[in-house]
């Protein structure tokens, strides 16, 4: 028996080892990364800007559903709004042969009543505006390739064109796609564009927020450093950052990994985005419950990445989209009773507040969440496999769950609100 228990301890410190070496970093950044005592949502949706007026009524639709909807602590559900402040004016642009760039913004009266149902929605408390491009494209890159594209012709003639049916490469804002490869915007020009962006912004909505959305999530520290200059503070995230456009239109890859919580330049924090749910591409509540499981299990929000597209489509697919929106909601509610709704910059200020009742600080709770994050990571799946750790910290992890009560609030938490 003695013989079988060593062989056992033997295998898991060699094990162990192994993971450490190949992974420490990882893993070390897995457990600084906050953990939370309670389940957090917030759908992040992108895209909205300058529409036809019928995108204001789906606003004031959504705004409704998410009004309905409460935690216990009476807190209506959020929806970040991913602000995108104009777009080109097509028929200016074509007039001067391209000569010329012209925009058109949320500033003009055609679009107040898009701007009246999102300034009600935040005084409502169910949006959340979040900074996501003066467009969603680099102006001189459409210009560029206007000439050679007779598709960039026809959609600048299309007065109902949206942003969404341009070319991915040419809806990455913070490089140059007018060819591909892409190449790296000038730091001089990068300072203007946010700077331009942040006193538009402030001046049709009267705020300037501290979060923002790369549009497509192509930026790199050039961009961080102008918007840590111009009032930002958060970055939105899909877990890692990609800088560039390869010779395909396709995303290179990425050049760092984010956790929640991490620093960028400027001090900037970073927010990760770990799920969607995207109703238009046949994303149902089901899925969205399962990430709320999956995610509160790990100590982590649940951010769904959703976009204007899925809200503006035809009406019945719209329907069943704010169907959707509201089931998957209400049932995350049903299945965790102490959830939380809180915009995203709020989150960023829990991780910034040491005595936030929403981060723990249990070692139990904290272990637990480490092993569920660790049996979760990508890079780590095939190892935990090859060498059998993968059902030993399975196990681990049941155990801490019984013992914690799988995470039970304490009293404090309660008056997090």
């Amino acid at each position: 028996m003695s013989t079988v228990l060593t062989l056992l301890l033997l295998w898991v410190v060699v094990s162990a080892g192994l993971l450490t070496a190949m992974h420490g970093r990882l893993l070390r950044a897995l457990w600084r990364e906050p953990v939370l005592t309670r389940p957090v949502v917030i759908v992040e949706s992108d895209d909205w800007g300058p529409g036809p007026a019928a995108d204001a009524g789906i606003l004031r639709a959504i705004a409704a559903i998410l009004d309905a909807i409460r935690d216990r602590s009476d807190r209506p559900a959020v929806m970040t709004l991913g602000i995108v402040l104009g777009v080109p004016d097509g028929s200016a642009i074509l007039a001067a042969n391209g000569k010329i760039y012209v925009r058109r913004s949320l500033a003009e009266a055609e679009f107040a009543p898009i701007v009246a149902a999102i300034r009600d929605g935040c005084v409502k408390g169910v949006f959340a505006l979040q900074r996501h491009g003066l467009e969603h494209l680099w102006p001189a890159a459409l210009l560029a390739r206007l000439a050679g594209d007779a598709a960039i012709r026809e959609w600048l003639a299309d007065p109902s064109a949206r942003s969404e049916a341009l070319p991915a490469a040419l809806q990455s804002r913070w490089v140059d796609s007018a060819r591909l490869p892409s190449t790296p915007l000038a730091p001089p020009a990068i300072d203007a564009a946010v700077r331009e962006e942040a006193a538009l912004f402030e001046r049709i909505f009267g705020e300037l927020p501290q979060v923002v959305v790369p549009n497509t999530f192509v930026w790199d520290d050039a961009v961080e450093c102008a918007w840590a200059a111009h009032g930002v503070r958060c970055v939105v995230t899909p877990g890692c950052r990609y800088e560039g456009r390869d010779a395909a239109g396709a995303l290179e890859p990425p050049t760092r990994r984010t956790l929640n919580g991490e620093r960028g330049v400027g001090g900037l924090r970073y927010v990760v985005r770990n799920d969607y749910f995207e109703p238009i591409r046949g994303h149902r509540a089901e899925r969205v419950w399962q990430a709320v499981a999956a995610r509160t299990a790990q100590g982590r929000p649940t951010l769904l990445e959703t976009h204007r597209e899925s809200f503006i489509a035809p009406p019945e697919p719209a329907r069943a989209a704010l169907i959707e929106l509201e089931r998957a909601l209400r049932g995350a509610v049903a299945r965790h009773p102490d959830l939380c709704f809180m915009r995203t910059a709020e989150l960023v200020g829990q991780f910034d507040d040491a005595a936030s009742p929403l981060l723990a600080r249990a070692l139990p709770i904290r272990l637990r969440a480490w092993l569920c994050r660790l049996q979760a990571e990508p890079r780590c799946v095939r190892l935990l496999k090859a060498t059998g750790l993968a059902w030993p910290l399975r196990s681990a992890g049941w155990l801490l769950g019984t013992l914690t009560r799988n995470g039970a609030m304490s009293p404090r938490l309660a008056r997090l609100h």
